[in-house]
């Protein structure tokens, strides 16, 4: 069958006509591709076309068909479309998708990053790991939200924790967690602290920034994370703010270093000079007075030694000396003929000045009791302790005996002589007493010497 001339030529004109609107749909960014449209929204898009580009991790999956913009007051948006056209591309939930541009004039276009892997480092005090596949929650507004999953643990030495992060692992050791975040539009700090918690038996980990401030909880519809361009405008803006602020820093600190400040900071620089060279010289002479005196300060130090070992021993004879036990027993059988005494020669003084009697008496016992302590607390001699307890034990004795005697007199009813003793001991008690002060007296000035 021969085609006729016509024939071709519509047959070439319907080709052509099919390749020109693929081309022209092709500029337009619209793709033919089967895939998923995938609509997201901007507050701004600065200048983007359809046709641009969509790259995930540096690599071109896709292309973006349509840019609509909505105009409704403050509400404002632009709406986007793109497709991804490679095959086996799936875009996981809260990737961050934000507006790219290759150099300063270069091409814009639509960049999909999945969601990255962070870390936390908390204290291994014992040395538990927290199971893969956990949930991490963070406090958003006044809430507890599961916000990711855990996806390693490991046991690390804190020397390898950032510095930032240093002051809050004390221990030798720190657990390494590394998480994702799986909720769209939430923007972590880059440094975050974190704990294990148990929640219904189950475990989970919980972070917060450095600061402990809670977040807001994201206002987004889209499953992505959408990061608003920063236009050429607003960078230049934020540029200009610097200048301002860095300006007016130049302003306050020339007006603070003016000639009279400048002058006062030199003078005092002087005066530091001048003062730091008085302290060495005065540390020079310290030096040299202590080297001059050690040989004194040494002395004294051997002095107070001494002085101490000397202490010692008086605390070892007084221990031993209270601690004899012959010595108490003595003291409490003289103390109890004492009493029988006095119980004795109540009777016989009567009315002849026995206020006066036992006032010497009491005297008497009194200078004997302060110079047995004064020889218990100065001696260390062996002998002289037991001549002092034999002495003792012979005043006991006599002791004794005057009851006796005494007894034998009040059981006579004869009165013959009996005042005459009476007056006799009197008068040999107050003698005693003389005697007896004395030396106590002496004794005192011994103890007072040594």
């Amino acid at each position: 069958m021969k085609i006729s001339p016509s024939l071709k030529v519509g047959i070439l004109t319907l080709v052509s006509l099919t390749i020109l609107l693929f081309t022209i749909l092709w500029i337009k960014g619209r793709s033919f591709s089967s895939a998923e449209r995938i609509e997201i929204q901007f507050k701004d898009v600065n200048g983007m076309r359809p046709g641009s580009g969509v790259q995930m991790m540096g690599l071109r999956v896709g292309q973006v068909e349509e840019i609509t913009p909505v105009v409704n007051g403050e509400s404002s948006f632009v709406k986007m479309k793109f497709v991804i056209t490679e095959p086996g591309i799936e875009i996981p939930t809260a990737s961050t998708i934000s507006i790219q541009q290759s150099g300063l004039i270069g091409e814009q276009f639509l960049e999909i990053t999945p969601p990255k892997l962070r870390s936390v480092y908390i204290p291994a005090n014992n040395k538990d790991l927290i199971p893969s596949d956990s949930d991490v929650e963070i406090k958003l507004d006044d809430k507890y939200y599961d916000v990711g999953k855990v996806k390693k643990s490991q046991i690390m030495t804190s020397k390898l924790v950032p510095l930032e992060l240093s002051e809050f692992v004390k221990t030798d050791y720190a657990n390494k967690i590394d998480y994702v975040v799986n909720l769209p539009g939430l923007i972590l700090p880059r440094f975050m602290t974190g704990q294990v918690v148990t929640i219904d038996g189950v475990k989970k980990l919980r972070i917060a920034p450095m600061d402990k401030t809670a977040l807001p909880y994201p206002n987004q519809i889209s499953p992505y994370t959408i990061i608003e361009p920063m236009r050429i405008a607003d960078f230049m803006d934020l540029q200009y703010q610097a200048a301002e602020s860095l300006t007016e820093m130049s302003r306050m600190v020339n007006d603070l270093m003016n000639d009279r400040m400048v002058a006062d900071i030199r003078q005092a620089v002087t005066n530091f000079k001048n003062l730091t060279a008085q302290a060495t010289t005065t540390l020079a002479k310290t030096e040299k007075l202590i080297e001059s005196s050690q040989n004194d300060i040494d002395a004294i130090l051997w002095m107070m030694s001494d002085v101490a070992n000397n202490f010692n021993k008086l605390a070892t004879n007084v221990n031993g000396i209270i601690g004899d036990s012959k010595f108490k027993p003595t003291m409490y059988q003289t103390a109890e003929s004492l009493s029988k005494l006095s119980e004795q020669l109540t009777p016989i003084v009567g009315a002849i000045d026995a206020k006066g009697f036992a006032e010497d008496l009491n005297a008497v016992m009194k200078n004997m009791n302060e110079i047995s302590t004064s020889i218990n607390q100065m001696t260390s001699d062996d002998k002289l302790k037991q001549k002092i307890s034999s002495s003792i034990d012979n005043l006991n004795t006599t002791m004794c005996e005057v009851s006796q005697a005494l007894q034998t007199i009040n059981g006579n009813n004869k009165d013959e002589g009996l005042k005459q003793i009476i007056e006799d001991t009197s008068r040999t008690v107050a003698n005693l007493k003389k005697f007896s002060e004395k030396l106590n007296k002496r004794f005192l000035l011994f103890r007072l010497l040594f």
